[in-house]
């Protein structure tokens, strides 16, 4: 009798836990801080979330935490004529997403280069990503958490990991130079097709890598946190108004 009593005790203990979220559905719709234009195009990356808010006891010791109900993370495309907005691809889980996150997407011809980085711990998505705006497909082009940049000109990449900074040639996926800086780089992009924007912090400054001799040297350019990205998150504001409706249209045509 006394566990049974017991048992009772449990379950409404736990009903009651469980139930303190508000029936009542929620919507947001966070993008990356930066994107880039293609035609009438704007590709960015995205988390839609269905959500409720807590209420009761869920709501203790700072307001509780939502409980996502659906949500999904990817590569988006708005249309900037008609509005549309379509998920290209969807990637894995991110964990905290944005706060927790860096990005950096570039283009060159017909391609996107896209990085994701945890900055808190690793995770699957985090890597750079190729995207090929003919063939509309994406890939994984390494599982190093980095960064990219793409030359305005030929088919090179660079990106750091930690302190070493390296030049591929994306075509042919090969390593074409790597240098080992004295200092870990925020991100870097390119300033010219031998030359190379370093943006390092503590301090915050700018320095420029020259690929032919190897040698850095001072700039006086003010450190810019999304410096080089053609569309920032407030023009992707802008394009996409992110309202309920759309990010459940969104969620109910991918689940």
């Amino acid at each position: 009798m006394f566990y049974n009593r017991k048992n009772l005790i449990g379950i409404i203990i736990l009903s009651t836990f469980f139930s303190c979220y508000h029936k009542e559905l929620q919507y947001s719709f966070d993008t990356s801080c930066g994107g880039v234009i293609a035609g009438t195009s704007c590709y960015y990356l995205a988390n839609v979330r269905e959500f409720q808010m807590p209420k009761g006891i869920s709501t203790f010791p700072d307001g509780g935490m939502s409980k996502d109900v659906r949500h999904l993370f990817g590569l988006f495309r708005t249309d900037t004529l008609t509005s549309s907005t379509l998920l290209l691809t969807r990637l894995g889980e991110v964990i905290g997403w944005p706060s927790r996150y860096a990005t950096r997407m570039e283009k060159s011809g017909l391609y996107i280069a896209i990085g994701i980085v945890n900055v808190t711990q690793a995770d699957s998505v985090g890597g750079i990503y190729l995207y090929n705006i003919k063939s509309d497909k994406l890939e994984k082009y390494s599982k190093e958490t980095a960064l990219p940049s793409l030359s305005k000109n030929g088919t090179l990449m660079t990106y750091c990991i930690k302190n070493r900074l390296v030049v591929d040639d994306y075509y042919s996926k090969t390593t074409l130079l790597s240098y080992l800086l004295n200092d870990e780089p925020v991100f870097v992009t390119w300033k010219s097709d031998d030359e190379i924007y370093l943006f390092l912090s503590n301090p915050f400054r700018v320095r420029i890598l020259n690929i032919s001799t190897g040698k850095t040297t001072d700039t006086n350019l003010k450190y810019i946190k999304d410096f080089d990205q053609e569309v920032d998150i407030q023009k992707i504001s802008k394009i996409f108004s992110g309202s309920a409706e759309e990010s459940k249209t969104i969620l109910d045509n991918h689940y």
